[in-house]
Formats: C-alpha cells, sequence, structure tokens
C-alpha cells in the first residue's frame, strides 16, 4: 500500500502548477540635483605624526626636526616644572604632534620619565597659549598584531614594522632559555600578539607580549602570557605550548618578600586622583614595617643609601644581566659585597615617596625597567584548574596568529 502512496505524491510534486508571470512597466525618473556647496575656509582638518628619540635628543630637538615653529618650543619647554619634568626621555619612544589644517601645531603628547614613574605629558595650544590639555584622560589598551619577516636583523626588522624596542627586549627576554634573537636570519619569521596603549588615538606605548611565535631555522618557538589571576593580572608569567615555564630566570627562586597583598602591579594606570596617565615601573608589596626583604637570587650589590623618592634603596646586578632595585627600606642588613639567594639585604619601611609600609621592587635590563613577574620572580607551576584557563587563553592566541601565519611579507597592522 505504500508504493501507491508514494506514487500519488511523487506526481503531485511534479505537476505541481508554476507561478503566474505578471508584467512589470519599466519607467526612468530623472531628477536634476542642486551642486555641492563647500563654503570656503569652514572645513577643518587634522593629523597626528610622530617622531622617534634618537640618543641624546632634548625635547626641543625632537620638535624641531619635525618642524614646530620656534616660538611654540620656547613656549612648550617653558611649562617644564618640578611636577612634569618634560627634558627626561627615552631613545626610541616617540613624540606625539598634532597639526591642524594649517600646518600649525596644536597638540604634543609624549611620556616624560621620573623616578618610581613614567608619566604622560600632555599639552594643547588654546587661544595662542600652551596649556595642560582639558581632554579627559581616557587610555584604551587594544591588542595588537604584528607579522615580521626577517631580511636584515630581527631589531631592525621589528623597528621597520613599527614594533617599539620594549616589545624586542621582552621578546629577546622570553626565549633567552631557547635561542638568541640576534642570530635570526633571512627567512626567520616573528608573529606577536601584544597590548598597545592609545591616548586621543595615538599609540603611546606597548603593554605586554600576549603570545608570540617565533620560527629560526624552521622550527617554531610559542611563548603565551598567563597570569593565575590573584588580583595583580598584570604579573603573569610565560609558558610554551605544553604549559611549562620559558623562562628558568637563572635562579630567581626566591621571593623578595612575604607579602599581604600586591598594593600596585607593574604598568600603566590612569591615577585615580590626579586624573593623569602615569606607568608604574615595579611591582609593591603591601608588607607590616619591618619585614625582612630576601635577594630573590644570587647577586652583588652595586648600590646601597638613599636614592631620592625611592628612599633607602639597595640594588643588586646578576649573572644573567638583570638589575634588581629594593626601595622605600626601613633599615639595611649588614650584607655586603656579594649575596646569596635568600640572603636578608634590608627590612620593609615607608621612606622616600611612600604612602604607607610597602617594598617598591624593580627589575631592569640596560637601565630599562621591565616586569619583574616575567624575568626576576619565580614561575608558578600552573595547576589543572590553570591549565584549564591556560588552554583556554592559548585557544584564543593562536587563532589570532593564525591570521598572518605563513604570510611571506611583513604585517604593520591588521585591524
Amino acid at each position: 500500500m505504500l508504493l501507491p502512496v508514494s506514487g500519488v505524491m511523487t506526481a503531485y510534486a511534479v505537476t505541481d502548477p508554476m507561478p503566474k508571470r505578471y508584467d512589470f512597466k519599466v519607467e526612468r525618473v530623472s531628477e536634476e540635483l542642486p551642486a555641492v556647496f563647500v563654503e570656503a575656509n569652514k572645513f577643518q582638518s587634522s593629523y597626528w605624526t610622530q617622531e622617534v628619540v634618537q640618543e641624546g635628543d632634548s625635547l626641543a630637538d625632537v620638535l624641531k626636526r619635525m618642524g614646530v615653529a620656534d616660538a611654540d618650543i620656547k613656549a612648550i619647554m617653558a611649562k617644564n616644572n618640578a611636577d612634569r619634568d618634560m627634558t627626561n626621555l627615552r631613545p626610541n619612544q616617540s613624540v606625539n604632534v598634532r597639526v591642524d589644517a594649517s600646518g600649525a601645531v596644536t597638540d604634543v603628547q609624549f611620556f616624560a620619565d621620573e623616578e618610581l614613574e613614567r608619566n604622560l605629558v600632555a599639552l594643547e595650544k588654546v587661544d595662542g597659549k600652551w596649556q595642560a590639555s582639558t581632554s579627559e584622560i581616557d587610555m584604551k589598551t587594544m591588542p595588537t598584531l604584528r607579522a615580521v619577516q626577517i631580511r636584515s636583523s630581527a631589531i631592525g626588522d621589528m623597528l621597520r614594522a613599527e614594533i617599539p624596542s620594549d616589545v624586542y627586549i621582552q621578546l629577546k627576554e622570553i626565549f633567552a632559555d631557547s635561542f638568541d634573537m640576534q642570530e635570526l636570519k633571512e627567512g626567520d619569521s616573528i608573529r606577536l600578539l601584544y597590548n598597545s596603549m592609545y591616548f586621543r588615538g595615538q599609540p603611546m606605548t606597548a603593554g605586554d607580549i600576549l603570545a608570540a611565535e617565533v620560527v629560526k631555522g624552521g622550527k617554531a618557538y610559542r611563548a603565551y602570557y598567563y597570569s593565575q589571576g590573584k588580583g595583580d593580572e598584570e604579573n603573569g608569567s610565560y609558558y610554551d605550548e605544553n604549559g611549562k615555564s620559558l623562562q628558568h630566570k637563572e635562579g630567581f627562586n626566591t621571593q623578595p618578600v612575604i607579602y599581604t597583598r600586591i598594593s600596585s602591579p607593574f604598568g600603566y594606570r590612569v591615577h585615580p586622583v590626579l586624573h593623569t596617565v602615569r606607568m608604574h615601573t615595579g611591582i609593591d608589596y603591601a608588607a607590616p614595617m619591618g619585614t625582612p626583604i630576601r635577594a630573590p637570587a644570587d647577586g652583588k650589590i652595586t648600590f646601597k643609601g638613599w636614592k631620592g623618592g625611592y628612599g633607602h634603596t639597595v640594588m643588586l646586578t646578576h649573572a644573567n644581566g638583570v638589575e634588581t632595585l629594593y626601595g622605600h627600606m626601613s633599615a639595611f642588613s649588614d650584607a655586603n659585597g656579594s649575596v646569596r639567594a635568600g640572603d636578608i639585604i634590608g627590612y620593609v619601611g615607608s621612606s622616600g615617596r611612600s604612602t604607607g609600609p610597602h617594598l617598591h621592587y624593580e627589575a631592569r635590563i640596560g637601565d630599562q625597567p621591565v616586569n619583574p613577574a616575567t624575568v626576576a620572580l619565580p614561575t608558578p607551576k600552573l595547576t589543572p584548574t590553570n591549565m584549564a584557563a591556560f588552554r583556554n587563553r592559548q585557544k584564543e592566541s593562536d587563532a589570532t596568529l593564525a591570521a598572518v601565519r605563513d604570510l611571506p611579507v611583513s604585517v604593520a597592522q591588521l585591524d
């Protein structure tokens, strides 16, 4: 009985009448519109441009190269005061200026180095006078993707791809136990995902590398940034694709202090009271007055005394070229010369520019502050729970890096 029913249904489907056709009338309509009129001198446009600071440059030197008028340079430099030191510029950092439709410079912004911090200086010209910018401080953090094909050298090709030198220093340190970045040759490649910080639409500085992939001699090396998330997400570590620590850190196996919390992590912040953008150059550990401070690795004491805003300070140099700094001490220990990991070098205090007892801990490479968590602190092992979260972060990063994988050219930005 099923066959006849199926046959009827098939016949019905085949003989279903086609839709009726309708006739359409085509008519062309033309209408003349009035001409577009743009009133002269009413259209305004502006653009941002930047210049890289060279060794030995003053702010005036950089502005002069950018074509800023002498009178403006004089007025800008006159804004320098005790609270805004505009002379401390770092080589390879950027100075940004905005130029209006007439070719005049209307805004200048850059970071100035000071003790303990790196502060954003933002100036604008209003009614012919230079003043601190009244724009709302709105620093945006956005991920940046780069792909670099090595043709000459890693540092040179990365700079040509508009990657800040700070990122090169980070990358070199991340893979220091695997290979030397200076050994990369033509045909090798780099793929990076890192945070960039923007102020008023201009990239101001780079944050942490989130993921990296370096192909050297046909072999791929990968790194992923991950924090176990205890209120100090900015102080994570780098792991390979299997979740193993990439940085052995040559003996940095001891925490410098037993602390209650991290009161200020490394990195850029908008000051909650002053509403200014500042970079904190170290990690602040809140701890009771008198808590012992220990050397996190073998090293040699190179400074012991008063150091401006740092107060009572000790500085150590270590075998791997990393220099560490310990500020705001209440007292020093008897340690001098060489010290071993775990030796007490001083005690927590609140000397110098400090709001309460804590240790300010810095790490530097070539006098450049770097994140202590990634170069001079023990790397925590991933627990099973952490490993699951790490895998999710790794999957997201790999999906992003895949967009520029196997490209035969350098990609300066992929939006």
